[in-house]
Formats: structure tokens, C-alpha cells, sequence
């Protein structure tokens, strides 16, 4: 696919660079377009090659002040730059923002009232009970106080972790209690009455949902791009091999994988009726002993490990950019030509220092030896998220933060 709208002159401005916004700017550099990577900090993304690293006010909690300075920034450019955020956080303050951003920018974020329901776990799993979208059942918390129809086992987990606001950081404090307070598993009614009466506080925040069964592996991503029409114009369909925390971490390795029709189905019915626009990330989970998938969440924005995209054929983020920029693109794109593994993505340096040292205690089943790790990242096409031969200051950095997390995480123990 050959860009050639206004010679590619519109810039991108990525959020929140961690590994997610630097695929999207490796991705977008590569094809030639200008990137700026955006952050409160010097995330990974911001030592790219492909990009000028801009430094901004964190919208978690002076969002006004986050969007004065992209506002001013944007409005200084000859033509309007894309914008795509990479986290919840950013993604809403664009989407709350976003009509008046549109007069300097091209946000790729749907609407205010979209990005919100889904982000609102409790009004989405409403709605998706209602409209059948394969979502988990959900308990209202007068339920679960009085305990009524509660068919245990269940989990307690946030409503949302944090969100943007202009409150200052002292959200930070809640957010590690919820961050504590994550996926608590709550077996019986006795247990259940525990919780409610020592977390008292934090019940406000917090959603019961029934309990699938199944660690991180279980968990399987349709990746879509959706246009103005929320038509899906590249659909991407994944599997978690393995996160950290085991059972329920961010995506460490992923691979390439040919999920039920079913799921593409249901995904394609919710852009629809949501009227969604842009790129999203639908999380399946596989109960382990029943087979059935159900729909975890949206993230209404970029994912983690986006990076496989390309590799896949299904570059989301040039399909965005050069939709939203009505460019000439080749048609709707899939991956239903690769085979279940044929692609994978991983943290190569984090996967290491799981597999050989943080997983044997916590999760043994996925500690191995170094030859034995190897042999479990072999597939056709390996996509190493630190390490791109064009792109060393990246790999350079990834080795240096690596150094320096584990010495401290070595320090702190001793």
C-alpha cells in the first residue's frame, strides 16, 4: 500500500510511548511519516529513531493542561497532525477533547460516549447482558451486599483504574489499591462477606463478576481498525501466549491465531451498534473446562502488543492513518491466511526474565531452562519488541532499563 495523500506531509503524535506507541511509531516511520512521541515521562518509545520526543503535563491528573499543550502543539503544523493514544487515560481525555481538537488535529479515538461506556465496566457489562455480547455475568453491588443469586465462585476487580481527570496524582493512591484489589478471587459466601466488610472503601470502585477459569494463555484479541461507517476495515485475531502475572498479566508473547468466526461476528455487531470508530482491542477469555470464550473488555485504543500487526499483514496503524487522512488503501485486510503461531510478538528481554527466573516461584508450569525457552518462541516470523536492526537506540535502552529495574528489584530483596 502506497501512500500518497499530500506526500505524507501530516504527522503522527503518539501518547504514552511504552511498547504499544513504539510499534506505532516504527510502523509509521518506516513508511516515511514524521512521528512525535508524546509523554509525561521517557518511555521506551520516546528513544526511537522514527520520532522527536515531546515532553507533556500527564492527563491522569491535569488533563486541561495536557490538552493546551497538544492544542498549541498541533496548531503549529502546516497540515493537521493524526493522534493516537495508546492507554485508557489518554485516549479519553482525546475523546472528551476531541471536537475541539479537530479543528488542529485528526484524532483516532471514537466519541466521547463510546470511549466512556466501554471504559465503564459495569454499564458495558449491563449493556452486554442485554444485548448478548458474550459478556460475563456482572452483580450490582446491592446484590452482592444482600448476596443474592450469586453463583460462586466470583472476582472482585476495578470498575476502571484510573482515568483522566484535573485532580492532581493523588489518584495514584487509589489506583495502587485497586491495582491490590485485581482480579481477588471470592469462592463463597463467607469469604465474600470477609471482603465487603475489610475493603469497605474501596466497594464503590469495584465490579463481581463471575469467575472464568483459566490463566493468561486463555485469553485471545480481535485487534480491528473501524472507519467513519465503524465498517471493519483490518481485523487482526491473536492469542496471549504468555503475561505477567501469570494469570492474568500483560501480554509477554503473543502469537497469530485463527479464533471462532463467532467472535469476529460479535466484535464486528458491537462496532456497529456502538457506532465505534477507530482502532480497538476485544479481549476474549476461554473458560478452561467449559470451552466457552466470553468477552472481558475493550480497550478503545491501541493494545500492547500491536506491534504483530505489520508482520500479519494487518498494519492497524497504517490502515488508520491513511484512512483518516482519505488516502487510497488496498482493500480490507485480514490474517486468515496465517496459521495459529506462524507470527509471534514478544518482550524478548521480560519473557527471558520470567521464563528463567520470576515464573519458578510463582508459576512453575512456565519456568524453563534457556534452550527450552528458545524452542518456545520458534515460528516463522518473530517480531522482538526491543530489538529492530534499524532502530538501536531503542535496543540500547531497553538493555540499560533492563539493567537497571532488575538490579533494584535485587537490591530491594536483599
Amino acid at each position: 500500500m502506497k501512500f500518497n495523500s499530500q506526500n505524507g506531509t501530516n504527522k503522527a503524535i503518539v501518547f504514552n510511548c511504552n511498547f504499544n506507541g513504539l510499534s506505532i511509531i516504527q510502523e509509521l516511520g518506516r513508511r516515511g511519516v514524521s512521528c512525535i512521541a508524546m509523554d509525561c515521562s521517557r518511555s521506551i518509545g520516546t528513544y526511537s529513531r522514527y520520532a522527536k520526543y515531546v515532553k507533556c503535563a500527564d492527563p491522569a491528573g491535569y488533563e486541561s493542561r495536557f490538552i493546551d499543550q497538544l492544542y498549541e502543539l498541533c496548531k503549529k503544523e502546516k497540515e493537521k497532525p493524526v493522534l493516537f493514544p495508546t492507554n485508557d487515560i489518554w485516549a479519553q481525555a482525546i475523546a472528551r477533547n476531541k471536537t475541539a481538537l479537530s479543528a488542529v488535529s485528526i484524532p483516532c479515538v471514537s466519541n466521547q460516549e463510546v470511549v466512556e461506556l466501554v471504559l465503564d465496566k459495569q454499564k458495558f457489562y449491563e449493556l452486554g447482558n442485554r444485548n448478548s455480547y458474550l459478556t460475563p455475568r456482572t452483580y450490582t453491588l446491592s446484590q452482592v451486599m444482600k448476596c443474592l443469586d450469586i453463583d460462586f465462585p466470583i472476582i472482585a476487580k476495578p470498575n476502571a483504574r484510573r482515568s483522566s481527570s484535573d485532580h492532581g496524582l493523588d489518584a495514584k493512591l487509589l489506583e495502587t489499591e485497586l491495582d491490590r484489589l485485581r482480579l481477588t478471587k471470592i469462592y463463597d459466601k463467607r469469604a465474600l462477606e470477609t471482603f465487603l466488610t475489610k475493603e469497605k472503601d474501596y466497594l464503590p470502585f469495584l465490579i463481581f463478576q463471575q469467575l472464568i477459569m483459566g490463566v493468561s494463555d486463555q485469553m485471545f484479541t480481535v485487534g480491528v481498525y473501524a472507519d467513519v461507517h465503524s465498517d471493519l476495515i483490518g481485523t487482526f485475531t491473536g492469542r496471549k501466549v504468555r503475561g505477567y502475572p501469570a494469570e492474568y498479566g500483560d501480554c509477554i508473547v503473543g502469537e497469530v491465531y485463527q479464533v471462532p468466526d463467532r467472535l469476529i461476528e460479535n466484535t464486528a455487531k458491537i462496532v456497529k451498534e456502538l457506532k465505534y470508530k477507530g482502532i480497538a482491542e476485544f479481549e476474549y477469555k476461554r473458560h478452561e473446562m467449559t470451552g466457552v470464550y466470553y468477552l472481558i473488555e475493550i480497550n478503545p485504543r491501541s493494545w500492547s502488543w500491536i506491534g504483530i500487526t505489520p508482520a500479519c499483514g494487518v498494519s492497524l496503524p497504517w490502515l488508520a492513518y491513511t484512512d483518516l487522512l482519505k488516502a487510497d488503501y488496498d482493500g480490507k485486510h485480514n490474517c486468515k491466511h496465517l496459521k495459529n503461531g506462524e507470527v509471534k510478538y514478544v518482550k524478548y528481554l521480560e519473557d527471558f526474565d520470567n521464563c528463567i527466573n520470576n515464573y519458578k516461584k510463582h508459576f512453575p508450569l512456565w519456568h524453563m531452562g534457556l534452550k527450552q525457552w528458545k524452542n518456545s518462541l520458534a515460528c516463522q516470523k518473530l517480531v522482538k519488541a526491543e530489538f529492530s536492526p534499524d532502530d538501536i537506540t531503542v535496543s540500547l535502552a531497553s538493555i540499560k532499563n533492563f539493567i537497571v529495574n532488575k538490579t533494584k528489584r535485587l537490591i530491594k530483596r536483599t
